[in-house]
C-alpha cells in the first residue's frame, strides 16, 4: 500500500512539473514576435551593378526566417524620368518583390535620392534647390517631379504596402544645397531648413504614394543619429511636428504627411543597455506623444553594427540585446530591419560575409536562434504527451487501487 502511494505522489509530481515546463514554453512562445525581424539589403541595385547574386541571398533570409526585407528603390537608376522606369532595373526590381512575396516576406521600398531630372540644379544626388515656395521656382518644379516620382513607384509597383519616404534626412550628407562641402558647415542647410525641406518631402512625398495606391502605408523617412546621438533625432522630429502644427503647410493632419515613424538607432561601438539606448529610444517616442501622435506605430528601419569597429563575436551578442531590450521595452515598435544582409565594400555591417563567399557570421547564426522557436515547440509537444501519459497512468492506477480495495473489502450479507 504504502509503495503505491509513493507511486502514485511521484507521477502527481511528475505531472505538475511537466505543466510547469509547459507553461514556460507557452510563456516564451507568446514572446516570440515574427513580425519584428526584417533585413535591409539594396538587392535590386547590387545585383545588376554590384555581381550579387539574389538566389543565394533569399535562401540565407528565407534560412534566417526574414519576415521583411527594406529594399532600396535607387531612382537615379530605376526612373529614366518622374513618370518612366527603366525596363532593366524595373523588371529585376519585380525578380525581386516577386521572389520575396514567393517566400511569405514583405518588401518596404524606399527612395532617397534625387537624380538630376528631378533636382535640375547642379550637385549629387542628395542635392536640392534652397526652399522657394513660390510659384514656378525651381524648388516649386523640384517638389512637382519629386511627387509625380513616388505616384510613379506606387504605382508601378502596387504589391509594396510600405513606402518610406526617404533616408536620413536630417543629415546633411543625405539633403544638402548646391555647392555643398561636407568639411564646410557654412555650405550647409541649418537645422530649421533641413526640417521645413523634410517636411515638405514627406508631405508630397506621401501625397503621391496616396495617389496611385491608398493602401500603401507612408514611412516616415529613417531620422539617424548626428554628433548628439538619439538626441538629434529627437530634436529634428520635434521640428516636424510644430511645422506641421503651424499651419503653413498644407494639411495639420501628421497622417498627411507619414502613417508610420521610423528612425535609426545606432549607437556604433557601445553595447546597447537602458542608460545609452532603451531610455534615448524611449525620449524619441515621447516627443510622439508630446504631440498627440502616441497611438502610431513605429520602424526601426536601420540598426546594426560593423565588425570594422568591433569583434564579430561582440556585435552578435549585441544583436541578442537588442532585440532582448526591445521586446522588453518597446510595445510601440513593429519591426527592427537589421542592417545589413552581406558586406558591401568592406563595410563589415553584414551578418554574412561579402556575396562571393556568403560566409555566415556569429551573428546570422544568433539572429537565426531568436527567428526558430521551433525547439520549444517540440518541447512544448513532449510535455504534453508526457502529461496525457502520466494522466492516464495516475487514473489507470487509480481505478485498480479502488478495484483492490473493493475486492478486498469484508463481504456483508
Amino acid at each position: 500500500m504504502r509503495r503505491k502511494i509513493v507511486l502514485f505522489l511521484v507521477l502527481l509530481l511528475l505531472s505538475l512539473l511537466i505543466i510547469f515546463i509547459a507553461s514556460v514554453v507557452m510563456w516564451l512562445e507568446s514572446r516570440y514576435d515574427p513580425n519584428l525581424f526584417g533585413m535591409h539589403e539594396c538587392l535590386a541595385y547590387r545585383s545588376l551593378y554590384e555581381n550579387l547574386d539574389i538566389s543565394p541571398a533569399f535562401e540565407i533570409m528565407h534560412s534566417l526566417r526574414v519576415e521583411k526585407i527594406r529594399e532600396s528603390f535607387w531612382r537615379g537608376k530605376l526612373m529614366l524620368n518622374s513618370t518612366e522606369i527603366n525596363q532593366t532595373f524595373g523588371d529585376r526590381m519585380q525578380e525581386v518583390t516577386n521572389k520575396a512575396q514567393s517566400l511569405g516576406m514583405k518588401v518596404m521600398g524606399y527612395a532617397q535620392d534625387f537624380p538630376l531630372w528631378m533636382r535640375i540644379v547642379d550637385g549629387d544626388s542628395q542635392t536640392v534647390p534652397r526652399r522657394n515656395m513660390t510659384e514656378g521656382s525651381t524648388y516649386r518644379r523640384f517638389l512637382e517631379a519629386y511627387e509625380e516620382s513616388w505616384e510613379t513607384l506606387a504605382r508601378e509597383f502596387r504589391e509594396i504596402e510600405f513606402w518610406e519616404i526617404g533616408n536620413e534626412y536630417n543629415l546633411h550628407k543625405y539633403l544638402h544645397p548646391p555647392g555643398y562641402d561636407e568639411n564646410d558647415s557654412n555650405t550647409w542647410f541649418s537645422l530649421n531648413e533641413s526640417a521645413d525641406i523634410t517636411t515638405d518631402l514627406l508631405y508630397y512625398g506621401s501625397r503621391g504614394i496616396n495617389a496611385s495606391n491608398p493602401n500603401a502605408k507612408r514611412v516616415m523617412c529613417g531620422l539617424g543619429p548626428g554628433r548628439n546621438r538619439m538626441h538629434d533625432i529627437k530634436v529634428f522630429l520635434d521640428l516636424i511636428y510644430e511645422n506641421i502644427e503651424s499651419g503653413e503647410w498644407p494639411s495639420t493632419n501628421p497622417d498627411d504627411f507619414f502613417q508610420v515613424v521610423c528612425w535609426h538607432p545606432y549607437i556604433f561601438t557601445e553595447k546597447p543597455n537602458k542608460t545609452n539606448w532603451v531610455e534615448p529610444n524611449k525620449e524619441v517616442y515621447e516627443v510622439m506623444k508630446n504631440h498627440g501622435d502616441g497611438d502610431k506605430r513605429v520602424i526601426f528601419s536601420e540598426m546594426g553594427y560593423s565588425d570594422n569597429d568591433l569583434s564579430r563575436d561582440e556585435i552578435a551578442e549585441y544583436l541578442l540585446e537588442v532585440f532582448r531590450l526591445t521586446r522588453n521595452n518597446f510595445c510601440w515598435l513593429d519591426t527592427i530591419y537589421w542592417f545589413r544582409l552581406t558586406d558591401r565594400k568592406g563595410d563589415g555591417y553584414g551578418v554574412v560575409e561579402a556575396p562571393e563567399n556568403w560566409t555566415w557570421k556569429p551573428a546570422a547564426y544568433t539572429y537565426e536562434s531568436l527567428t526558430h522557436p521551433f525547439p520549444w515547440r517540440i518541447l512544448s509537444m513532449v510535455s504534453g504527451g508526457c502529461l496525457l501519459v502520466t494522466i492516464a497512468v495516475l487514473i489507470v492506477h487509480h481505478l485498480r487501487f479502488r478495484s483492490k480495495v473493493m475486492t478486498d473489502a469484508p463481504k456483508t450479507n
